[in-house]
């Protein structure tokens, strides 16, 4: 009697590996599907205009501004349709960012990325706060100018 139960226990252990094996690589297709559906969506490129021209700090009297040029990329109409939508939201808080920075960092050529970046950050946190998820995949400066 033993011997039937540890049988049809290996059976079931069997079928039930076997199982789970052949189901997994459904699900992971279907994932990937999800995701390539996402991907498929052509990258659109929304221009903030106009520029986005603020005064960041300086030493001295001397008054100092910056005028950069934002494009920002999202993937299909409906998420650029929320860029447009939100286009305030995005004006001030690369303004708010640019004023905060101060000369060293606005006129260094190696720091340009790093500013990028991060105003990209500050703008995906933004739409995603008030869409409700992350729309944003790049920002990118097309104009950059500083005196």
């Amino acid at each position: 009697m033993d011997y039937l139960k540890l049988n049809c226990m290996k059976s079931m252990n069997k079928f039930l590996l076997l199982f789970f094996l052949l189901l997994a690589p459904m699900v992971n297709a279907q994932e990937a599907e999800g995701e390539d559906k996402a991907d498929s969506l052509p990258l659109m490129y929304y221009e903030i205009d106009p520029k986005i021209l603020t005064f960041y700090q300086t030493t001295g009297k001397k008054l100092g501004y910056v005028v950069v040029e934002v494009s920002v990329v999202v993937r299909g109409q409906e998420n650029y349709d929320h860029v447009e939508l939100n286009k305030p939201l995005i004006q001030d808080a690369l303004i708010d960012y640019f004023n905060r920075l101060d000369q060293a960092a606005v006129s260094d050529l190696q720091k340009r990325e790093s500013i990028r970046q991060k105003a990209a950050e500050r703008v995906s946190g933004v739409i995603e706060a008030e869409v409700g998820k992350k729309i944003v995949e790049d920002l990118l400066f097309t104009e950059y100018i500083f005196q």
